[in-house]
């Protein structure tokens, strides 16, 4: 069932160096028409407090493919592969557009519904490139 009521999701980022420098935390916000992303740098020994929040904005055409990991029968991860890597390049441990989001727990539920909203507006911005396209082509005849 598809509401229009804004899907929250916490997330982490583990760190991929030993020391855990690049622990990324934040909160990924599905809304009616973009994805807006909210992370920041987790504050650690070596870099003291926490980090001012930055926020990216993508539109779910960006958004090639959406994968739900389970572990032990219960949501565990989100894997989204962006279209265009330079548009999360700023986000460590990120790799050419794949982003690996650990879910908090509080927040699995929510997950659940993710799947079908995302193929949803998907579906929605292919048909409306679609129809521009067809319209831009009928006017140029």
């Amino acid at each position: 069932m598809l509401t229009n009521e804004p899907i929250s999701i916490q997330f982490k980022i583990p760190a991929t160096d030993h020391l855990g420098k690049n622990e990324v935390e934040g909160k990924i916000r599905f809304l009616a028409d973009s994805v807006e992303l909210d992370w920041r740098l987790k504050g650690n020994v070596f870099r003291g407090g926490q980090q001012e929040v930055e926020t990216t904005t993508l539109d779910y055409g960006e958004i090639e493919h959406v994968e739900l990991k389970k572990r032990w029968w219960k949501l565990s991860q989100i894997v989204l592969r962006i279209s265009n890597p330079t548009l999360v390049e700023s986000i460590p441990s990120v790799e050419m557009g794949k982003m690996t989001l650990d879910i908090d727990a509080r927040s699995r539920d929510e997950a659940k519904k993710l799947i079908s909203l995302i193929d949803f507006k998907r579906s929605i911005f292919l048909v409306d490139q679609q129809t521009k396209r067809l319209d831009t082509l009928s006017q140029e005849l």
